[in-house]
């Protein structure tokens, strides 16, 4: 539910916050002191489109901040989880800003969102109901949700089954067309494949294979100039004559050194450094001789070589890299190759089973249409009901349930329609087509007593559901609103005294003139106090102010009652 709101720069506006608490909440006020502006920045805060001229003269932002405590909402934790967004002591934290050059920043717990994902977080928060506001009822398309709100376990159970049930059939009608797709061009992907897993197989690749040509092509074109140099090196360690070549010298500087080894033991340690040394470069010589012995100057070798790189080359062009990266390649290839080879079979059983699982979805689809149609007949006669309370006593209330096999959707195949006749000898109509506001007001009131206890959104705003209606209308209004309240947390504008004396917690809007500008306030009202605003709203409290005062006394002290009457 909503926690508090704060406010600021919008319209009348500098700054207001407003705690809220369980139950039904008013705003009351004089006529244009701003009560409607609250639910402005409510519907603003949901991300609905925003207009320059609700900032306030003289700001540049508009902003909007609202705290949510979050309970028992598993849909809206889930998309939480989507976003990787997590609460705060189970708060919820949503803000808006909105800049006079028309941009809107969007946040979630301070992490900035796009606004499709901020709505979709804000439709799970507040149902919000305006007078000239988009309502959920003038859209066919949720005229099956509000009935299937209306089930009991086993209609849920039902409902549950069969989008269960869809599910399954569209991803097997999905993985069928894609091997039916792959199948009218199968022919001609098995010759391409198949072409491909022989010059592959044809080229015999081993891992590593390239590296190691490249190095015996460096050898064999430069197998010359190595064998000269190698030959030079020799030469200098070990030259055939013997004469000044590093071995015989490191041999006659050993043998200067031997002459006074017995002088001193430093000269023990460096005669042996001498004799490692002469040995390390006979070793060198050795290694330089072998190397010799495999070194050839082999021009047929080298072509053969360039060849194989050549060829390799193009090969990683086509498909890979590396070696490495084509061999995987053509493990995959090879495994579709054989997934195309068994295709028929694979699409005669993707057929049979999305076959399978549509004739389940539609046994489902028709037990859940009859389901529906049992709801409807007891739901018209309830609404019908409630609307007699709220003085429309001769409107024909009517649920159109149409079964369209055809045209499925995760709900069954279902077309709901709600359609409604205010007046003796009307036809009956779609609520879209009423045209009074305050008909339109009561009969969504209707409904949302009708599933107060199921509506998944925990706060209902309402926005002058009250136009147009007073006397026993008004009370009832009152007490239905009361009644949704222990379901539901409820924020209403109203201008009835009725309203607002059956509130858990009831505000005042004002607005006052300094220095030249108004600003409207936000005041939640004690007990004395609401008693004062509630005989204002029954009349001149300066004329009739001791029976005003007695009978708001009345009103509060009644409406404390219903309150606490078992539901």
């Amino acid at each position: 539910m909503l926690d508090s709101l704060l406010i600021r720069n919008i319209a009348l506006f500098e700054e207001a916050s407003i705690q809220f608490s369980t139950g039904l909440h008013v705003l009351t006020g004089e006529t244009g002191a701003g009560k409607s502006l609250v639910v402005d920045a409510v519907n603003f805060l949901c991300g609905a489109r925003a207009d320059r001229d609700m900032i306030r003269a003289g700001a540049d932002t508009a902003y909007v901040e609202g705290i949510f405590i979050i309970e028992n909402q598993d849909d809206l934790l889930e998309r939480l989880h989507q976003q990787s967004i997590t609460l705060e002591d189970g708060q919820l934290i949503l803000s808006r800003e909105y800049q006079r050059k028309g941009r809107s920043i969007y946040r979630v717990n301070g992490m900035a969102v796009a606004l499709s994902i901020y709505q979709q977080l804000t439709s799970h928060l507040i149902d919000l109901h305006g007078q000239h506001e988009h309502q959920s009822l003038l859209h066919d398309s949720q005229h099956l949700r509000y009935l299937d709100l209306l089930g009991d376990q086993e209609h849920d159970s039902l409902l549950q089954q069969t989008r269960d049930a869809y599910s399954a059939y569209m991803q097997a009608m999905k993985e069928y067309e894609s091997a039916r797709k792959s199948s009218a061009s199968r022919s001609e992907r098995l010759e391409v494949l198949s072409l491909r897993q022989k010059e592959l197989r044809d080229a015999k690749l081993v891992p590593g294979e390239e590296e190691s040509l490249q190095a015996e092509k460096t050898m064999l074109r430069n197998a010359e100039k190595i064998t000269t140099a190698i030959h030079d090196i020799n030469k200098a360690l070990f030259d055939a004559s013997g004469q000044d070549t590093a071995g015989m010298l490191l041999m006659e500087a050993q043998s200067a050194l031997e002459k006074i080894v017995s002088f001193h033991p430093a000269f023990e340690g460096i005669s042996g450094r001498l004799s490692s040394l002469y040995y390390e470069l006979e070793e060198i010589s050795h290694d330089l001789s072998a190397q010799l012995r495999d070194i050839t100057h082999d021009d047929a070798r080298l072509e053969e070589v360039e060849q194989r790189l050549d060829l390799l080359r193009k090969l990683e062009r086509k498909y890979g890299p590396s070696i490495e990266e084509m061999l995987t390649y053509l493990a995959q290839l090879e495994e579709e190759l054989t997934q195309l080879e068994n295709l028929d079979e694979s699409l005669e059983q993707l057929d049979r089973l999305q076959a399978e699982y549509k004739k389940q979805f539609l046994q489902l689809a028709e037990s859940l249409s009859v389901s529906r149609k049992k709801l409807a007949a007891r739901f018209e006669k309830r609404v019908e009901k409630e609307l007699k309370d709220l003085n429309m006593s001769s409107t024909r209330f009517h649920i159109q349930v149409e079964a369209n096999p055809a045209n499925i959707h995760e709900d069954g195949y279902d077309q709901v329609r709600m359609l409604i006749a205010p007046n003796v000898g009307e036809e009956l109509k779609p609520l879209s087509k009423i045209a009074s506001g305050g008909e339109l007001s009561r009969v969504m009131l209707a409904m949302k007593t009708l599933t107060a206890e199921k509506n998944e959104v925990p706060t209902m705003v309402f926005d002058e559901i009250d136009t147009g209606v007073s006397g026993t209308t008004a009370m009832t209004i009152a007490q239905k609103l009361s009644d949704i309240g222990r379901f539901r947390q409820v924020v209403c504008v109203t201008h009835l005294h009725q309203l607002a004396a059956m509130a858990t917690t009831q505000y005042h809007v004002s607005k006052v003139e300094d220095g030249g500008r108004t600003r409207a306030f936000v005041t939640q009202l004690d007990l004395p106090q609401r008693t004062q605003e509630i005989a204002k709203m029954l009349g001149d409290i300066e004329t009739q102010g001791k029976s005003s005062l007695q009978h708001a006394e009345v009103l509060l002290k009644d409406a404390a009652q219903y309150r606490t009457k078992p539901s």
